[in-house]
């Protein structure tokens, strides 16, 4: 299994609990991306989820080729691959106790191993209670979690997901994507769920809608089959001016696209999706949750809403358009 590479690099392994189409993933292939120049890296994914929702898996898979390892399930194949491998990094991207068996734990952490053992935590409600194995280091994906943390006395380091520099082509994003050059586009990125919270933009919607104005409100992101108590009724009474565009893997066409990037959500730990519009420069809309911390509020571009949905309107109207206010 193991390739010729120069064994004076590092052999780095992932371990992800599932590829299905979220946070987790894209924050892992974005690392995978930035370390694959540099180390030997592979990515073994503990669940196979489906094939609904797989952007990030097949982006991992198409770069890794026979470095991508899905094990379904199987905690001895875990052994295994250790075995074969023989990495100097073990990285677990999200705490081990929640997704592997603890026979196979004690194997993994035992005291005669020869790599190292890292682990992210993407959660915000996990319990510190809940954290029984200690890995060599943490590599935390906020200040607040690396807070939360830090008791345990494990070192650890924070490697956010980065906001980045980009340049839009907005003309020829909109024109690709079909959309009406006179009218202002409100874009929201995000599975659809009861703590991201889509139903109150749709009340945005419905008022704009009945102020007649030039305001298309487009969402990405899917509507899984385990949330569908939640969206279900939100689509049966969608407005007319809400467009759901489900799974994409050119979501960054929609930033380009976008006059505004509204986010609604109501818990979150470090949503990456923040980061991509800000990437993009479009002014960002959103609440200003504690997890957050004040990683926001000298940034450009960057409005807090609250739970006024009135004043929250007026805003974005005027960010829009002031006139419209």
């Amino acid at each position: 299994m193991v390739s010729e590479y120069n064994q004076r690099i590092p052999r780095i392994l992932y371990i992800s609990p599932h590829l299905s189409t979220g946070g987790l993933p894209q924050y892992l292939w974005k690392k995978i991306e930035s370390f694959n120049d540099v180390a030997e890296v592979y990515c073994v994914e503990y669940s196979y989820l489906g094939d609904a929702y797989v952007v990030q898996r097949n982006r991992i898979s198409n770069l890794l080729g026979e470095r991508f390892i899905p094990i379904f399930n199987d905690a001895n194949r875990l052994l295994e691959i250790i075995s074969d491998i023989n990495p100097d990094i073990v990285h677990f991207e999200e705490f081990c106790e929640s997704f592997v068996d603890d026979s196979v734990l004690s194997k993994i952490f035992s005291d005669d191993r020869k790599y190292l053992i890292c682990e992210t935590c993407h959660s915000s409600v996990t319990s510190i209670q809940s954290k029984i194995y200690r890995p060599d280091r943490f590599v935390m994906v906020s200040k607040w979690i690396d807070q939360k943390f830090s008791s345990l006395g494990v070192p650890s380091e924070i490697l956010e997901y980065p906001i980045e520099d980009l340049i839009a082509d907005k003309t020829e994003t909109m024109r690709s994507l079909g959309m009406d050059p006179n009218y202002k586009h409100i874009v929201n990125i995000g599975l659809f769920t009861p703590g991201k919270n889509q139903g109150e933009i749709f009340e945005y919607a419905r008022e704009t809608l009945k102020r007649e104005l030039p305001i298309k409100y487009h969402f990405v992101g899917n509507t899984a089959d385990n949330f569908k108590d939640y969206w279900g009724p939100l689509l049966e009474n969608k407005p007319d001016n809400c467009f759901i565009w489900g799974e994409r893997n050119d979501v960054d066409s929609f930033y380009q696209a976008a006059d505004l990037f509204l986010f609604t959500s109501n818990f979150e730990l470090n949503p990456l999706s923040i980061k991509e519009a800000l990437s993009w420069k479009i002014p960002s809309v959103f609440k200003r949750l504690d997890t957050y911390l004040d990683t926001y509020d000298d940034v450009n571009n960057v409005f807090y809403i609250t739970n006024n949905r009135d004043t929250n309107l007026s805003l974005i109207l005027n960010i829009l358009n002031p006139e419209w206010k």
